[in-house]
């Protein structure tokens, strides 16, 4: 009876391993190994079944009696920017795709001295639309993935506001550099060049100003004093 049942289970891990009706997982990535959470896909098989969903890396994907393994796989968008990427698979076992027409984009914004700007205000566009948006670090870096395509990035630091366009090339990292016109942040303001010059010129003017006050109130002083002294009693 024991060998009976051995059979039967030997038998039935058999038939789980048969190509014709495998089911493997699918985990989708960037080419650096990152997840793309959000991201539309669509995968059909063989027997016609497709099956669209939102990525979501911690529940992969299954689909369960795929025909010979075979599997077909669209990434169709990633934060509302088309990709448009195919890739047919044959899977009998829990397979990775790296999808190569993803970038990295590295923002790297500075002042006119060339210092890091914190907290740095940046807006990604596509279309026209804002697809991301965030801030920069304490060394001044914003990095984030995207489909390789064409955007419109907006930094702004205070009301001092940079617009470029930009593109993003795939499986490699993009890095852009911006500069704004920040030269020195004194008690909270942010002063450019020209504004920091002119700060220092009126404080010389202040300070050159109370200088001839104050000699003048010293000669006033003692032009009093010797008329006192020069009073007969």
């Amino acid at each position: 009876m024991r060998l009976w049942a051995l059979l039967i289970l030997l038998a039935l891990l058999c038939i789980a391993n048969v190509p014709g009706i495998a089911q493997p997982t699918l985990k989708i990535v960037a080419y650096d190994g990152s997840q793309l959470r959000g991201a539309q896909i669509r995968v059909s098989t063989l027997d016609g079944r497709v099956f669209e969903f939102t990525l979501d890396p911690r529940n992969p994907f299954v689909v369960r009696d795929v025909v010979k393994g075979v599997l077909f796989v669209e990434v169709v968008s990633w934060k509302s920017v088309p990709i448009g990427y195919r890739q047919n698979m044959t899977v009998y076992s829990n397979q990775t795709l790296v999808v190569p027409s993803i970038g990295k984009l590295t923002l790297k914004v500075s002042g006119s001295r060339g210092q890091a700007l914190e907290g740095v205000s940046i807006k990604i566009t596509y279309g026209g639309q804002t697809i991301e948006e965030g801030s920069t670090d304490a060394g001044g870096v914003y990095t984030t993935l995207l489909p390789a395509a064409s955007y419109g990035i907006i930094v702004d630091y205070g009301g001092r506001r940079v617009e470029k366009t930009i593109a993003v090339e795939p499986s490699r990292e993009n890095v852009v550099n911006v500069q704004l016109d920040v030269f020195l942040s004194i008690g909270g303001m942010d002063l450019s060049v020209t504004e920091f010059l002119g700060l220092a010129l009126l404080v010389i003017v202040i300070v050159i100003a109370l200088i001839v006050v104050a000699v003048e109130y010293s000669n006033w002083r003692a032009k009093r004093a010797r008329r006192v002294l020069a009073t007969p009693e």
